[in-house]
């Protein structure tokens, strides 16, 4: 009998082995990082814009937890007002998913609710570089890129953004 359950719980110990080596280490993830690369280039013939320059902000920091919480943190230039985006993390082969909750402000950054991360443990980065998943506000672009205000573009406009989260 005792070998009976021995055998029944064996497949599952080697079934939750093998999953949790397929995914980064929480360890590795977890810290602060400080947003350096925030780029977006619109469909079309429109220039490739750096985002970060126009946020006029000092810095914007990313943390992860070992609990899989994201949040970012920064200061608005208008307002003086710290703002405070939570969300989540799942760790990946190569890097992490991140979720932003979905009455949060990181449409304020160009961000999409869900986007994939590759990390590099070398550089301690975390890089975005592909489409965006939900595009960008159109609204948003605006403002932060003045020069686009006698463009027609979509709402939400399509484009390449290139995001990096370098840690601390």
């Amino acid at each position: 009998m005792a070998a009976t359950a021995f055998l029944a719980v064996l497949p599952l110990t080697a079934c939750s082995d093998s999953t949790s080596s397929d995914k980064m280490d929480l360890d590795a993830l977890a810290g602060d990082y400080s947003l350096t690369v925030l780029r977006f280039d619109p469909q079309g013939t429109l220039p490739e814009q750096n985002i970060l320059a126009a946020l006029e902000t000092d810095e914007i920091q990313l943390t992860l937890t070992l609990d899989r919480e994201a949040q970012i943190v920064y200061r608005d230039p208008d307002t003086q007002l710290i703002v405070t985006i939570p969300g989540s993390f799942r760790p990946l082969a190569e890097g992490i998913r991140l979720e932003w909750a979905s009455n949060s402000q990181y449409r304020q950054l160009l961000l999409s609710r869900t986007m994939e991360y590759s990390f590099n443990p070398a550089s301690g980065t975390l890089v975005f570089d592909a489409e965006a998943p939900d595009g960008v506000s159109r609204a948003r672009l605006l403002e932060l890129v003045p020069a686009f205000q006698g463009e027609q573009l979509l709402d939400p406009t399509p484009g390449a953004l290139t995001v990096t989260f370098t840690s601390l």
